[in-house]
């Protein structure tokens, strides 16, 4: 594809998103796609630990994006052209290269994003808004949990980790096959969970992990969580209850719930985020501080 077929023709493309260009694809493990995606728009994208894709919902017609409204709100193709926009997190930026990559949990058939990640090839086009995203503060133990659609992230937390942290990691997978070998510093245990057949969403392999950890009484104390809803809403409790975590010091949520796609999650749900969730976020962008940790991937 051309160039020129990164911009559209008319009113102008909304300024919160670029079009990035598929540059290579690779097959992570059996259930787990990485997108390498690159081209001019990438340069001075910032920082974040999530961002929004813009999806094309068809190969047989040119790509149509949001522009932008007096009021400097998107304005939104109309179906059947409306691109599908999902969450997902920033596996790696490397500036140097000029590349993004972001990992997609292949769901087999049903999954709009995995599909696009899954027959995807070098030269497609998709949208990026952000990144973006609520952050964890620095501690002498950071915890974190997630399930298989969170690996991604939780491997990109892991690694911007400094040499002394030291931590727990936990994340559920269906099975010994989707390990991935994820580097973190050496005070910091990664332990994977297997499903061993059983459905996603339907264990507490989480959260017997968590409830089950011994927990630091001798340091401060930071916590990611990202699971399937009743699993994040189950270990927040815990961490807000029993062990009296701080709203600053805990991010937790619902990367998706059974039944329902992101969109009518995130509409109905808001991915099961609390006040107390919000509170912080204001809380930090009125201080401007953050690592970088947060919300989800599908």
């Amino acid at each position: 594809m051309e160039a020129a077929e990164m911009t559209q023709a008319g009113p102008r493309r909304h300024r919160g998103m670029r079009v990035l260009r598929v540059l290579r694809t690779a097959r992570i493990t059996p259930r787990m796609q990485r997108l390498v995606l690159g081209g001019p728009e990438i340069e001075g994208i910032g920082e974040g630990p999530n961002l929004k894709l813009l999806l094309p919902p068809s190969r047989t017609r040119p790509p149509c994006w949001p522009t932008e409204g007096a009021d400097g709100r998107p304005i939104w193709p109309a179906d059947p052209d409306r691109p599908i926009v999902r969450t997902y997190s920033v596996r790696a930026l490397d500036r140097a290269r000029g590349e993004l990559h972001v990992d997609f949990v292949l769901h087999g058939a049903g999954g709009v994003a995995s599909a696009f990640a899954q027959t995807a090839e070098p030269g497609d086009l998709l949208g990026i808004g952000g990144p973006g995203g609520r952050g964890l503060p620095a501690a002498g133990f950071h915890l974190f949990a997630g399930d298989h659609s969170a690996l991604p992230s939780i491997a990109a937390h892991l690694g911007r980790l400094p040499d002394e942290a030291r931590g727990a990691a936990f994340i559920e997978l269906p099975g010994p096959e989707e390990e991935q070998d994820l580097p973190r510093p050496p005070g910091v245990a990664l332990t994977f969970l297997h499903r061993n057949g059983a459905a996603a969403g339907t264990t507490r392999l989480l959260q017997e992990a968590v409830f089950a950890l011994d927990w630091p009484t001798d340091r401060s104390v930071a916590a990611w969580i990202a699971a399937e809803s009743d699993a994040a809403r189950e270990i927040r409790a815990h961490l807000k209850g029993p062990r009296g975590m701080k709203p600053r010091d805990l991010v937790a949520v619902g990367y998706w719930r059974r039944g329902m796609s992101e969109t009518a999650y995130g509409a109905a749900y808001d991915h099961d985020r609390d006040a107390d969730y919000h509170r912080a976020a204001r809380e930090e962008d009125s201080h401007g501080h953050h690592e970088g940790n947060d919300d989800h991937q599908h």
